[in-house]
């Protein structure tokens, strides 16, 4: 978290260090408070952020931070040398407007607003900072928390901002977060969560970063700081996990409006999370299932081999006779096979050489093209399909890309993954979202594969459609839900929606509800939850309104990805009324306190380098293959001169805008090299015929995998398994004495699938997710097989005994 040098593109016979304006200096970020409250399953943060002017003339600040796509930012303040500025919700054209004008009669003023572009991206203008002044900002937002099937609830700080990749005839004006360059400014920071609450807390644990921990006696609230502060760096998101011990039981929040508040505050809403039995659900009978893999280049290193071990596994566990293909994509985009194909021992040995050599080597992050051509491929099934996306990145036609796969929506179901820091939670969030999917995010340090098997056994479920929520009140009482479509569920998923109730301040005696979620499974099937609570005896909320912030939040976004331009008016008219910044509002305040200009002159009209973000400049061609490497950070400052300075630098002034006149924007160099193609030299796999049988590897890298996928990797399509020297080794046995352990009258092939079987179950029980539908597959065969009298469970425990009896 630095300040940030004005970075320009200078002429040959410049002065100045090659990309930075001869003469420029840092506004350095001084300190950061971040204070974060977290109830249940509802996280409340505050930021609080100090800056310093250093120079001897007024400067315009812009500070690029990235935030949840689903979080809900309703408050933001500025103590700006001595002067306390509060802003308001205003249209974002009218914001605008208001923040120009201040800037040109002299006054101090600030600007908060979310990208045009992307809804995570959120962007903060200062004007006027004085010269030697010092500025605090403040901003507070609100989030849900996520929890996975094992009942784990993540908070994660985002704190890396990634360059978005612009696709090919798609210019357009990029955020300012694509211009971050670091300098080494230190700062100093405070990190503070507060847990309070409603529920038990088991554990609370970190994911990369050292935290201080410190439980009440009653375990139903804690305080967690960082323990070193100094040493946290910036390069990944800050993130814990909580365990609650009762963190599948329903709740129910009520949040009080205000009779002093306008409009949406004024009235009475609940949040509603809840887990219901999905176990009648059944599986789907037939499907097709597209993996679209992200090998741009900045998926290098442990990301690009984790997504193919995740690719083994998923070729290793679809269903026997479903249809499958894979699309891997950067700048440009590889289909493994012309149109899916149906998933047999040929297929899966194909897919497995094309596995082997899959690379990050692909360039920028174009998803539109291969979803274009995903659609343009009939359907292989009678149902519909199952796509897979896993990509690390983000762009600039985000909007585009949820717009596509919505229209698409009645045939395509798509599960996104977010791989490693600053991956779009916008992108990976809606486009899951519009498609009744499912969003997952994992982190560097995280297993990619156990979290996608997950995945995968929620898209082998039948989905659940024509949700709803159905509420029975007493007679004072209605409820408007939430958005009106309830969210899409799936077995062992908490289910979280909103509700404005009214009447409740007619309650007197009669305060049982009930709430019930109905919905069709296919054409015969349905379900039906009902969730029983009583009014008077729900949690309830605090001043600040959390509830109020992400129902607000939850109908913007409902709004936002229906397509339904016509809906700018509610958006802006809601946003306006709960104060919560959507894509058509923005947050503007003024100095109204001292009516005084700014002492340091008139600033540089921000007008002339409109629509070009500071940076370096690179050819068109190497903007379009960028990978994105990881460069942003959630506090970020650039600075603009005053005109003082103007004179001296009208040439470089003039220089850097003609240059960005002609490239169109301008985009900073990664940290490192980074290598890209022109479409035309994009090499996936080399000539995949000289590939075939020319003595690749494994499908896995042996030396640096585990046991369990070795074992998986020898499985072939159907479940079964060879004995083998292969498969022994695998076991850490012989063949030979595998083989005179065979029972009589038994197939050495049903032989080996029950002693894999049994090594799954006895050695690696700790990483059953990864290879729970291996075995499935692996039982479904052998109960089609003559087993020798003996029944599947006899077989595979006389191969536990065996397994345990190896020298």
């Amino acid at each position: 978290m630095y300040g940030l040098r004005i970075q320009h593109e200078v002429g040959a016979g410049s002065q100045g260090k090659a990309g930075v304006l001869p003469g420029s200096k840092t506004v350095p970020l001084k300190s950061v408070g971040v204070d974060v409250t977290i109830k249940g399953f509802v996280a409340n943060v505050q930021s609080t952020l100090t800056y310093e002017n250093q120079k001897e003339a007024a400067v315009e600040t812009v500070f690029v931070f990235p935030i949840d796509d689903q979080s809900a930012v309703y408050q933001f303040e500025a103590d700006i040398d001595g002067r306390h500025i509060v802003a308001e919700c205003q249209d974002k054209e009218q914001a605008r407007e208001t923040y120009k004008d201040a800037l040109k009669t002299g006054h101090t003023a600030m600007l908060l607003s979310e990208s045009d572009t992307s809804g995570d991206v959120f962007e903060c203008k200062l004007g006027n900072l004085p010269p030697h002044g010092a500025a605090t900002l403040t901003f507070s937002y609100v989030t849900e928390l996520t929890t996975d099937s094992e009942g784990i609830v993540t908070f994660t700080l985002p704190t890396v901002l990634n360059p978005r990749y612009t696709p090919p005839g798609f210019e357009m004006s990029p955020p300012s977060s694509d211009a971050i360059q670091y300098t080494d400014i230190q700062y100093q920071m405070r990190f503070v969560t507060k847990v309070e609450g409603q529920h038990l807390i088991k554990a609370i644990v970190p994911k990369m970063d050292m935290l201080k921990v410190d439980f009440a006696e009653d375990k139903k609230s804690a305080n967690v700081t960082l323990d070193d502060a100094t040493k946290f760096k910036f390069d990944h998101d800050l993130s814990l996990t909580l365990e609650y011990e009762d963190v599948f039981q329903p709740t129910v929040i009520l949040e009080k409006g205000q009779n002093s508040k306008e409009g949406f505050l004024k009235s009475d809403v609940v949040m509603m999370d809840f887990l219901p039995d999905l176990r009648s659900v059944p599986e789907l009978t037939e499907a097709e299932f597209v993996f679209v893999i992200d090998c741009s280049g900045s998926m290098r290193g442990d990301r690009i081999a984790k997504a193919k071990e995740t690719v083994l596994l998923l070729l290793k566990s679809l269903p026997v006779g479903c249809f499958f293909n894979v699309v891997a994509f950067g700048s440009s985009f590889k289909w493994w096979f012309t149109s899916s194909m149906k998933y047999d021992e040929t297929s899966l040995e194909e897919a497995l050489e094309l596995q082997k050599v899959l690379d990050a080597n692909l360039g920028g992050t174009e998803i539109l093209q291969p979803l274009e051509s995903l659609y343009a491929q009939p359907l292989h099934t009678a149902t519909f399909r199952q796509v897979f996306l896993l990509t690390d990145g983000g762009v600039s036609n985000t909007n585009q890309v949820i717009t596509l796969a919505r229209k698409n929506a009645d045939n395509t179901r798509i599960f996104t993954f977010g791989i490693g820091k600053g991956a779009s939670t916008s992108l990976v969030r809606n486009v899951a979202k519009v498609t009744n999917g499912l969003a997952t995010f994992v982190t560097d340090k995280e297993k990619l594969q156990n979290k996608v098997m997950t995945v995968l056994n929620h898209a082998m479920q039948q989905p659940v459609t024509n949700l709803n929520l159905e509420w029975n009140l007493p007679p004072s009482c209605t409820a408007i839900n939430i958005p009106q479509q309830a969210p899409v569920v799936f077995k062992g998923q908490k289910v979280i929606t909103y509700a404005l109730i009214n009447g409740v301040e007619h309650l007197t005696e009669d305060t049982q509800c009930s709430v019930v979620l109905k919905g069709d499974i296919g054409k015969e099937n349905s379900i039906h939850y009902t969730l029983n609570f009583d009014l008077m005896t729900v949690v309830k909320s605090d001043d600040s309104f959390p509830v109020h912030r992400l129902t607000a939040k939850a109908q913007i976004k409902d709004f936002e990805t229906s397509g339904d331009d016509s809906k700018k008016g509610e958006i802006t008219l809601l946003s306006m009324s709960a104060n919560v910044v959507s894509r058509y509002t923005a947050f503007v305040g003024v100095d109204k306190d001292k009516k005084e200009l700014v002492d340091g002159g008139r600033l540089v009209q921000r007008k002339s380098l409109r629509g070009t973000p500071v940076g370096h400049s690179l050819p068109r061609s190497a903007r379009r293959g960028r990978c994105g490497a990881a460069l942003g950070s959630s506090y970020s400052l650039h600075q603009y001169e005053s005109s003082n300075n103007l004179p001296r630098r009208k040439q470089s002034l003039q220089n850097f805008s003609d240059n960005a006149r002609k490239s169109g924007y301008l985009q900073p160099l990664p940290k490192q090299s980074i290598h890209t193609r022109n479409p035309e030299e994009d090499v996936l796999y080399g000539s995949l015929a000289g590939l075939r049988g020319a003595g690749y590897p494994s499908s896995i890298e042996h030396g640096r995998t585990s046991g369990v996928m070795t074992l998986i990797d020898l499985q072939k399509f159907d479940g079964s398994w060879v004995l083998d020297r292969e498969l022994a080794g695998a076991l850490h046995s012989s063949e030979d004495f595998l083989k005179s352990k065979l029972p009589d009258n038994l197939d050495t092939s049903v032989w080996a699938t029950a002693v894999g079987v049994a090594c799954l179950q006895k050695k690696y029980a700790s990483e059953k997710t990864l290879w729970e539908l291996i075995e499935k597959k692996a039982l479904a065969w052998l109960s089609s097989q003559n087993l020798a009298g003996k029944t599947v469970g006899e077989l595979v425990t006389l191969a536990r005994d065996v397994l345990s009896s190896t020298p």
